[in-house]
């Protein structure tokens, strides 16, 4: 049948052809890569927790408890010495425990008796008796705290640097003296009063500096470097006498002579 005249012929439908599914991307890329940073991450924690001595440990605990006691901003601010000795084991040196939980070295000799010795000799020695008030020995649960304060005549480092006098000097190449025939491991810590500074240098880099200008004056007299455990600089936050922040006696150095086996937690006294 013709068509009729002006009628056009609809076109032919077009079939569509089937193709491939939408491109996702490469978001699964970046969750792959995130995953195995992370895992990266927990192997190597695990790996330093394997490898570190109890003492390293101990150092690194203690910095996330308390960070702020590490002085900011100092170009010194905390030393702590690898462990170069024995692997990070305890025990190696023939020591032993007794019956009540105290260290005995192979001759019989407990750590305690050690320490009220060596008490005993700074006590009555008589170069550092001229300090006076300015020397004081105490026991504590870590080891021997030895301090060398400015509340006297004689000034442990120059004003408001970290600079020490030529007396102290010759104080402290006598003690390292006395100290350098043991093995213990040695804290050194600094400490100011609440005088501040116009120059934006901080107390807590005061007390980092003077610490570490200890630690190098020990070392040069004779002390293993080895020995030296940490360096700390508490700045104005330990104060002796809390209730004169601007007393000459918070101005001060100390020694921590810590039992053998025994390991430094920053705040402990």
């Amino acid at each position: 049948m013709a068509e009729k005249e002006g009628q056009q012929t609809p076109p032919p439908k077009k079939k569509k052809k089937g193709g491939h599914p939408a491109h996702h991307g490469g978001a699964w890329k970046v969750a792959f890569a995130d995953f195995m940073t992370s895992m990266f991450a927990l192997f190597l924690v695990l790996w330093v927790i394997a490898t570190s001595s109890s003492s390293q440990k101990a150092a690194i605990a203690s910095y996330f408890r308390n960070p702020t006691l590490f002085a900011p901003g100092s170009n010194r601010p905390v030393v702590l010495q690898p462990n170069t000795e024995g692997g990070g084991q305890d025990d190696q040196d023939g020591s032993s425990k007794t019956s009540d939980g105290n260290m005995t070295d192979k001759n019989g000799v407990t750590e305690q008796e050690k320490m009220d010795e060596l008490k005993k000799e700074l006590g009555n020695d008589s170069l550092l008796k001229e300090l006076g008030t300015q020397f004081k020995v105490e026991m504590t649960e870590q080891g021997l705290k030895i301090e060398l304060n400015e509340a006297g005549s004689t000034g442990v480092f120059e004003l408001g640097s970290s600079r020490l006098t030529p007396a102290m000097n010759r104080q402290l190449e006598h003690l390292s003296n006395l100290l350098g025939q043991g093995s213990n491991k040695l804290v050194i810590a600094g400490y100011t009063d609440r005088y501040k500074y116009s120059n934006g240098y901080s107390n807590s880099q005061l007390s980092a500096d003077r610490a570490n200008a200890v630690r190098e004056r020990l070392i040069a007299s004779g002390v293993d470097t080895s020995r030296v455990e940490a360096v700390v600089g508490y700045g104005d936050h330990e104060l002796a006498n809390a209730s004169n922040p601007y007393s000459p006696e918070n101005r001060r150095v100390s020694l921590l002579v810590l039992k053998d086996n025994g390991h430094f937690s920053i705040g402990s006294k």
